[in-house]
């Protein structure tokens, strides 16, 4: 038996390691899920004890898009504890080295679950309350906004491919506190956040030197100067999405590296 990779012991691992995301994080996900409708709903009933009416419509959507924000926020930064943070526990960990199922099948699962599954249940279950709250007379839904905002700006030529860049972004910050999930044993998300801080400050120091000591910036600025906007969307998309796929790949690299290294 191949001891990296069997699809039927992957299956097999992979149902179970679903099974636990549901048990740890499903009651979470639903809350965030549809934190729209609670946001909407508690704030008309702050509205209707301090002024005695509804909340304007335009208001209602500020806050659907509030709440998908937090949901992004919260969700990306407390999914990797809440699912994998008890394998630095000596128990726990032990009790997960021991599953008979190879390191790189445990990643797999781990990356689909984190990476894929997950946003897709979130971004099903926003949607749902985006269209529930649409319903309501005069609401505006917040899809709808973006769209519109989006149509707008293509309409000026410039095109932006949202999904995917949303999906980009939550996954590679979802990444990263999985990361620190597995890594500290203690104060994860404060540990995670702490070093994203140090990374993301030396990074950029060392990415501004590169410019300053090469002609890079500013054959990137005339290129942009003399290029349509077609031009510049192109070169910013390309940018972003290297960049963000970059990021992905490193993250993911520093898990699986973690996941062999863990030992009890």
């Amino acid at each position: 038996m191949n001891k990296i990779f069997s699809f039927d012991r992957f299956w097999k691992y992979f149902k179970y390691d679903l099974v636990n995301a549901k048990s740890n994080f499903g009651l979470s996900s639903l809350i965030l899920g549809f934190l729209p409708i609670m946001t909407y709903i508690v704030a008309n009933l702050f509205s209707m004890v301090f002024t005695g009416r509804w909340i304007p419509n335009e208001a209602g959507t500020a806050f659907g898009g509030v709440a998908m924000g937090a949901t992004f926020t919260i969700s990306c930064i407390i999914l990797g504890v809440k699912l994998y943070g008890n394998l630095t526990d000596k128990k726990a960990g032990s009790n997960w080295i021991m599953i008979p199922a190879s390191t790189f099948e445990k990643f797999l699962s781990m990356f689909l679950i984190v990476f894929i599954i997950v946003p897709v249940c979130l971004a099903a279950m926003l949607l749902v309350s985006d269209l529930i709250l649409s319903l309501l007379p005069g609401y505006t839904s917040v899809t709808s906004w973006i769209n519109k905002g989006v149509s707008t700006m293509a309409d000026n030529g410039f095109k932006v491919k949202y999904l995917p860049m949303i999906w980009l972004m939550w996954g590679q910050y979802a990444l990263a506190f999985l990361l620190g999930a597995i890594i500290f044993k203690k104060a994860k998300v404060g540990k995670t956040i702490l070093w994203m801080f140090i990374i993301g400050t030396v990074s950029g120091i060392v990415f501004t030197k590169i410019l300053g000591m090469t002609d890079m910036a500013e054959h990137f600025m005339s290129s942009v100067s003399e290029a349509s906007v077609y031009g510049i969307q192109s070169r910013v998309n390309w940018w972003l999405n290297i960049s963000w796929f970059g990021w992905v790949a490193v993250l993911a690299a520093g898990i699986f590296w973690r996941l062999k290294t863990i030992k009890h």
